[in-house]
């Protein structure tokens, strides 16, 4: 088949191959291609948001905590994505285990598929513990069992800071 195409495009540009430098440089390219994988690989990795918990939203104004577990101690940015309903964040804490906290207000409302802007984890001493999401669903009890508005549900991802050895790789 591939034979074919080069005298195909032998007879369409009037040039005849090289067959020696043509297979030099797939190889070449392929070669290239192999080499470079794992570095776009590692990097896509520590760059991907995890996810940390879910939530159902209530019609009426709630605050839900979430905590945080070993696991979570290195994150350095979290935001919500909202997956079904509407959402309206009034507000988000981040509690330190040093005890320093962070407040976020007004993040607006989320729709199913929206997700939050990022936000940065205080660097301090301590890790991340916990969460405390402030927020309702825009809808009405009424309106969720005539199926016209249902109950908000996010979810709160996060993103942990790349390891020494992934760091020392982006310097390169």
């Amino acid at each position: 088949m591939l034979s074919s195409f080069k005298h195909h495009l032998s007879r369409v540009i009037g040039i005849k191959p090289l067959p020696l430098l043509g297979s030099f440089l797939m190889g070449l390219f392929l070669m290239g291609l192999v080499l470079l994988t794992p570095l776009t690989a590692n990097r896509a990795l520590a760059s991907e948001w995890r996810e940390l918990a879910q939530k159902t939203v209530d019609y009426k104004a709630e605050v839900d905590k979430v905590k945080l577990g070993r696991k979570e101690q290195n994150l350095t940015s979290i935001k919500l994505r909202c997956d079904q309903g509407t959402v309206n964040l009034k507000q988000i804490e981040l509690f330190m285990s040093d005890g320093e906290s962070k407040k976020v207000d007004n993040l607006g409302v989320l729709t199913k598929g929206l997700s939050s802007r990022a936000i940065t984890v205080p660097k301090s001493e301590g890790h991340l513990e916990r969460i405390e999401l402030a927020y309702d669903s825009v809808g009405s009890q009424a309106l969720g069992l005539a199926g016209v508005a249902k109950k908000g549900k996010i979810t709160v991802l996060g993103k942990e800071k790349a390891s020494d050895k992934e760091q020392a790789s982006d310097k390169d």
